[in-house]
């Protein structure tokens, strides 16, 4: 027997409420088959119509929705204009994803109704008025369109700042925090800052109230802002925020683990990355040891996911220990890194053959290093090994991509490098090397006495070297630099004669070094030859250094570092008069 149209909506409704969705559809559908009216049509299309969202069903709520809104376009007296705001917007909201266009003509459509309500003195549709702003911006942010999103989520929140209850406080959160997030996207940073910090204190008054729910959000902006700060410059409040945003995702991920501990991971990640930034290195792989740590848990369970975050977090320890110069650990993270990217890549080679290159190229850089430590040639070998893999996967590539093209030129620096290094040439390195590290500790010392030790050390090692290659160009220039730097600290501590003879050892070169002859005057000058010492000042004052400095400048300002050692003659006032 045929159910009659009030038996229809009756066993729609207890179906409803038993929340037998699907089958109260049918009844509905029923119903609105046998409405005579285009009151009942048009209630039954908007229930419908709701109940398909429910059900994620789009594309027949919508048809449910235009059919209400046929009806009331086709008759003025059915239905008021509330109504068809309503059913503008429910439609919107579902084609918000699939025709944002279409969307933002109908929640227009809306806004409209609602501001002249608002405006005709009816305050009651603030609420919906401020809510179809607020939805409205988000359309116009998913199109980054953000001058309206902005607009928009600006007015809402004008609205919202008059109404009281937590609803509208989270709205208004809501609001500033994609305010937040556009103007980060416009690296308006001030402005970024601004709506975050207004998020923040929202979400934390409502939590205090009990609102837990709202705790992920409060997280993500403790987490925004501390990128908002660094990209800022101001590494130690981007570091106190991470903590505040670590210290929120630990605690989430205690209720809810799978979800919330890439978060916790991910934010030990950035606090190490800023540590680095500050070349705080030591405190970068305390904190990177703890991602990897977990991105190593995550990448067991869901190794598709995170198994590249591992992969990057030991490259990032790799990359600390060799600032450090820890090169043993450096080692051992650039090898797990590159084991776990060589696999990636041989899975997806367009998504991970660059990340390959990048661990392969640092490897191989620090291969070089401790080939140059040790003279052990084994690292030579390896490193070519390397740079043939290397250079086999960037081939596949254009040089369209700045990255690609760096990597290629690293790649045929460092393989020009090992191709033609031999032993002569890294012992040569090695020798210049180890007379740089004493030129630092020179730099470190305060006393003549004291740079002296150092600076015969450098002497020594260069007379060696010299001996060994004497066609070696920069050896025999690095020789003659280093007689100048022994002269000069042999003039401090009152030596002249040796200074003198220093000067006089030192090899010939084809052009020679003013700042031998300058020593040599101070030298004349010092054993009181003034006339030996004017000549060589004389010639001095009409030259210059590589720098551009005058040499009367710079042997004026021997003078003072003389006068300071405790080391004064009247010729120096005799020269300074005659260079004015």
């Amino acid at each position: 027997m045929r159910l009659s149209f009030a038996e229809q909506i009756q066993n729609a409704n207890v179906l409803l409420h038993e929340n037998e969705v699907e089958k109260s559809i049918e009844n509905y559908q029923e119903a609105l088959r046998l409405a005579t009216t285009p009151v009942q049509q048009l209630h039954l299309n908007n229930i419908l119509g709701r109940l398909y969202q429910r059900t994620k069903n789009p594309n027949k709520a919508i048809e449910a929705f235009e059919n209400a809104l046929t009806l009331m376009e086709g008759n003025t007296n059915l239905g008021t204009s509330i109504e068809m705001a309503s059913i503008l917007n429910n439609i919107a909201a579902i084609q918000s994803e699939t025709d944002k266009a279409t969307a933002i003509d109908h929640y227009k459509k809306a806004l409209a109704i609602y501001t002249e309500m608002v405006e005709d003195g009816e305050s009651d549709y603030g609420p919906h008025l401020a809510n179809t702003q607020f939805a409205l911006a988000e359309v116009y942010a998913k199109k980054k369109d953000y001058y309206f999103a902005k607009k928009y989520y600006k007015e809402a929140i004008k609205i919202y700042e008059s109404l009281k209850g937590p609803d509208y406080l989270r709205l208004r959160a809501s609001a500033h925090y994609q305010l937040g997030n556009i103007y980060t996207d416009e690296f308006n940073l001030f402005d970024a800052k601004v709506h975050y910090m207004k998020a923040q204190n929202l979400f934390e008054n409502l939590i205090a109230e009990g609102d837990d729910a709202l705790k992920p959000y409060l997280a993500a902006v403790l987490n925004n802002l501390a990128v908002t700060f660094n990209s800022m410059e101001e590494p130690e409040k981007s570091l106190q925020y991470y903590g505040l945003a670590l210290k929120a995702y630990q605690e989430l991920s205690d209720l809810n683990f799978d979800i919330f501990q890439p978060y916790v991971a991910s934010t030990f990640n950035s606090l190490g990355i800023v540590h680095s930034e500050m070349e705080n290195f030591d405190q970068a792989i305390q904190n990177i040891s703890q991602a990897v740590d977990r991105y190593n848990e995550l990448a067991d369970a869901r190794p598709q996911e995170f198994t590249h975050y591992l992969a990057t977090g030991l490259h990032n320890l790799g990359l600390f220990h060799f600032e450090l110069r820890k090169y043993d650990g450096a080692m051992d993270y650039f090898g797990q890194a590159l084991e776990i990217r060589r696999k990636l890549a041989a899975e997806e080679p367009e998504d991970f053959d660059a990340d390959f290159c990048a661990t392969a190229l640092n490897l191989v850089e620090l291969y070089q290093t401790q080939l140059e430590d040790k003279l052990d040639f084994t690292f030579k070998t390896q490193a070519l090994e390397l740079l043939s893999d290397v250079e086999a996967r960037l081939q596949k590539y254009g040089d369209n991509l700045a990255v690609i093209k760096n990597m290629k030129n690293d790649s045929q620096h460092y393989l020009d490098y090992f191709t033609t290094i031999n032993e002569d040439h890294l012992s040569l390195h090695h020798v210049l090397r180890k007379a740089n590290n004493l030129k630092e500790q020179i730099d470190e010392t305060i006393y003549p006495e004291e740079k002296m030790v150092f600076q015969q050390e450098i002497m020594n090692l260069l007379k060696d070297s010299f001996n060994k290659y004497p066609n070696n160009d920069r050896i025999k220039y690095e020789l003659a630099l280093a007689h100048v730097n022994m002269s000069w600290i042999q003039l401090r501590i009152k030596e002249y004669d040796k200074a003198e003879q220093t000067i006089l050892d030192a090899p010939i070169l084809e052009i020679p070094l003013l700042t031998l002859s300058c020593n040599l005057a101070h030298s004349y000058l010092l054993k009181s030859d003034m006339d030996k010492a004017m000549v060589l000042y004389e010639e001095l004052s009409k030259k210059v250094n590589d720098q551009n400095e005058s040499y009367k400048s710079i042997i004026l300002k021997d003078f003072d570092t003389l006068r300071k050692d405790g080391i004064d003659h009247d010729g120096f006032n005799i020269v300074a008069e005659r260079f004015k």
